[in-house]
């Protein structure tokens, strides 16, 4: 019976999701019995609230961080009974919702995971590079966000993709022997796209503000599929270990992801209905008022933070149990339900 320990490290981290969305996720394949290894009774998540990548890998080897931080969605610390109890209460009851929220559901064919004709594409990836395909008996993962992506560079680290060249990475496991790490926020921005009908494959076009780790994320993601880049620079230039063409701003683009809110972005891209802010917070209000929050534009950081979180799970975590994962519609309303249980005791 393999079990994870997970953490998400950075700072600030207290208003993070992405320890529930393990969470469900987990609960979401344990429907599957026998045919997945992963159980989440044994399973423990984290919040590392540091600015140091050594504490972040320090916590992965040993497991111990200085501090609880106080989580923003039960106002006690993480770890401590008060919030293990409630995360326990609203992934149940997220767990009753088996149907996604029909508002959240895409028209469009947005990337099936494998077909009777090529079977499971992230599992070949896997087996390509080496990557272990079946779940020790204790895993070890981690999500990394600002400001550690950046300070990742070590050639004792293995890499499933350009990541550390990016300085972008977001997701980390530990093997047994060794670090694996890879960059997922392009391809959840990729798939959020696709989920919403942008022909990435097809040379749409992405305009882009802001030039940090998860902008170089996205940039590459985004041309590796077939794309084009509209970019605009921010606080900083948009660098890739590469060189790529950046079409005028002027022009026509099919999906927007500002990093950055600035003003230029909003008369560069002001012809773009489909954007995505990937910010998000706590939100306010019932169940009804948090779905209309989700639809309204531009998108809001929750999309492009349950798309990336199935990324990581697909390409790095659990490659073999792709075709098990919920689909971003379903894992969002699921979100969506457990926010709002949250929301009532804190």
């Amino acid at each position: 019976m393999a079990q994870v320990r997970y953490a998400i490290t950075g700072s600030p981290v207290t208003h993070s999701l992405s320890p529930l969305l393990l969470g469900l996720v987990l609960s979401n394949l344990e429907k599957f019995g026998g045919d997945v290894e992963l159980h989440s009774k044994n399973s423990s998540m984290h919040l590392v609230d540091t600015r140091a990548i050594e504490d972040a890998l320090g916590w992965g080897y040993a497991g111990h961080a200085p501090n609880a931080p106080e989580w923003e969605y039960t106002g006690a610390p993480f770890g401590k009974f008060r919030t293990d109890a409630l995360l326990k209460k609203a992934i149940e009851a997220a767990m009753e919702i088996e149907d996604a929220d029909p508002r959240l559901s895409s028209s469009f064919d947005s990337d099936p995971v494998s077909s009777p004709t090529t079977g499971n594409p992230y599992l070949a990836e896997a087996v390509r590079r080496q990557l272990p395909t079946q779940c020790l008996e204790n895993e070890v993962w981690i999500n990394l966000t600002s400001p550690l992506k950046h300070q990742l560079a070590s050639d004792a680290i293995s890499t499933i993709d350009d990541s550390m060249d990016l300085q972008s990475v977001n997701t980390l496991r530990w093997d047994g022997q060794g670090w694996w790490c890879a960059s997922v926020d392009g391809y959840g921005v990729v798939a959020l796209a696709q989920h919403y009908g942008v022909d990435v494959k097809g040379g749409a076009i992405l305009g882009i503000v802001g030039g940090g780790g998860a902008a170089r994320s996205t940039a590459d993601a985004w041309l590796k599929e077939g794309g084009r880049i509209s970019a605009v620079p921010g606080r900083r230039p948009l660098e890739l270990p590469y060189a790529f063409e950046s079409l005028k701003p002027t022009e026509a683009v099919d999906f927007v992801v500002d990093f950055e809110k600035n003003q230029t972005s909003e008369s560069s891209f002001s012809q773009c209905e489909l954007r995505l802010n990937p910010t998000y917070g706590p939100q306010p209000g019932d169940l009804e008022s948090r779905f209309s929050a989700l639809l309204s534009r531009p998108l809001d950081g929750r999309w492009m933070l349950v798309a990336q979180h199935l990324e990581a799970w697909k390409r790095l975590w659990t490659p073999q149990y792709a075709d098990f994962l919920p689909s971003l519609e379903l894992l969002l309303t699921q979100l969506v339900h457990a926010e709002n249980l949250l929301a009532k005791y804190a």
